[in-house]
């Protein structure tokens, strides 16, 4: 039995890892090698694009933590919840929500929504639009 805390744990805590080599480990370990992310604009796939994209993100918001602000929830493959994210550049919190797909205890899809992100001045450089 797969224990989703610790995998959306993991998949939320990656996002905050500052070296590419480190993360690129870290990802390895919790993804699957041709997993999709779904943001607002645009789709990654692939491992290392997923790893390229962190980083881009990281330097746009000074860095990212996330922590959860509701439980989570899950059935079969599936677990869906609500993060926030507080940054330097906003003087109100990032908040989130992602619904996660699992192929055994590695994610391989991650559909996030994102009240606002157009207000966010994400730099483009990513995946499919």
């Amino acid at each position: 039995m797969r224990d989703i805390k610790k995998l959306v744990d993991d998949h939320l805590s990656v996002w905050a890892v500052a070296d590419p080599h480190q993360r690129a480990e870290r990802i390895a370990a919790i993804y699957t090698e041709d997993v999709t992310v779904v943001e607002p604009d645009g789709i990654v796939r692939g491992r290392d694009a997923l790893n390229s994209r962190i980083g881009l993100l990281q330097e746009h918001f000074a860095g990212l933590v996330f922590s959860l602000t509701t439980p989570i929830e899950h059935h079969h493959d599936y677990a869906m919840y609500q993060w926030n994210q507080p940054t330097e550049t906003r003087a109100e919190d990032v908040t989130g929500w992602d619904v996660l797909h699992f192929d055994g205890d590695l994610i391989d899809h991650a559909v996030m929504f994102i009240p606002g992100f157009e207000d966010l001045n994400v730099p483009a450089g990513h995946g499919d639009a």
